[in-house]
């Protein structure tokens, strides 16, 4: 009987902990491969820990890639989500979220004349309807519902053609993005996320003038630098050929003379 109860213990053990593993790799590669279609840049996701009897766990170092045509390598680095999921849901067409909390992600804001990343990223997830979702064997796509978004201390650098700066931005919280009788596309929640992101940089205080003007007078020194030092290693190559050019000249007129 006793050895009967450790191989039950056993066997439950592996059974939990084969539901953890799928649980955990399925949630892993549904926001890489939907975040990456979605937002047309790649998203990763280092790893998922989520207890499939609770619904509550962890997310950590979700990375959002910078849309094409921008410089820096991400647009978003969110080290750690702590997530709490309805998990009867997660199998059914609309997934509930009871609160995603982001403590301190570093946002790039790199801006171009007329747009920057974070409108680019807005405009990659489409026009809002119900097949922005969908799979493409064309199956109902999913929905969601996420009860309360935080973003608790983020760090933004505001990234331009002549300098970089930080901005403070105050704590961000949306609540009820979609609701019991009216889910929405994760298409349309991103929206809703990033536009309130967008929405916060662009109310925020611009950074300090003093410290964008000497950092642009700081790299104005450091290329003129850089153009005179690439001026004296050309004339000093060319004074080394013409200096060889004399001696090669005069060895010739030796050996004539």
């Amino acid at each position: 009987m006793k050895k009967l109860l450790i191989i039950v213990v056993i066997m439950v053990v592996a059974v939990v902990a084969g539901l953890t593993f799928y649980f955990d790799s399925l949630l892993k590669t549904g926001i890489e491969t939907a975040g990456s279609a979605a937002l047309d840049t790649e998203v990763s996701v280092a790893s998922v820990g989520i207890s499939p009897l609770s619904g509550s766990g962890g997310i950590r170092n979700l990375q959002i890639g910078n849309p094409e045509g921008f410089d820096s390598p991400y647009a978003m680095e969110l080290g750690g989500l702590d997530v709490s999921i309805d998990v009867g849901s997660v199998f059914s067409d609309v997934i509930v979220v009871d609160s995603i909390i982001i403590q301190e992600p570093v946002i790039t804001y790199e801006t171009r004349v007329t747009t920057d990343n974070i409108r680019a990223l807005i405009a990659n997830l489409g026009g809002g309807s119900d097949s922005d979702s969908a799979p493409a064997s064309g199956g109902p796509g999913k929905q969601v519902i996420i009860r309360d978004f935080q973003m608790l201390s983020p760090r933004v650098n505001l990234v331009s053609a002549i300098a970089s700066a930080p901005i403070t931005l105050p704590d961000l919280r949306l609540q009820n993005i979609g609701e019991d009788n009216s889910a929405v596309t994760v298409a349309e929640a991103g929206r809703q996320i990033f536009s309130a992101i967008s929405q916060a940089v662009l109310s925020s205080e611009l950074p300090d003038l003093d410290a964008i003007r000497d950092q642009v007078e700081q790299q104005v020194t450091e290329r003129v630098e850089e153009l005179e030092q690439q001026a004296d290693d050309q004339i000093e190559e060319l004074e080394d050929r013409v200096d060889q050019q004399v001696e090669d000249l005069t060895d010739r007129l030796r050996s004539v003379f």
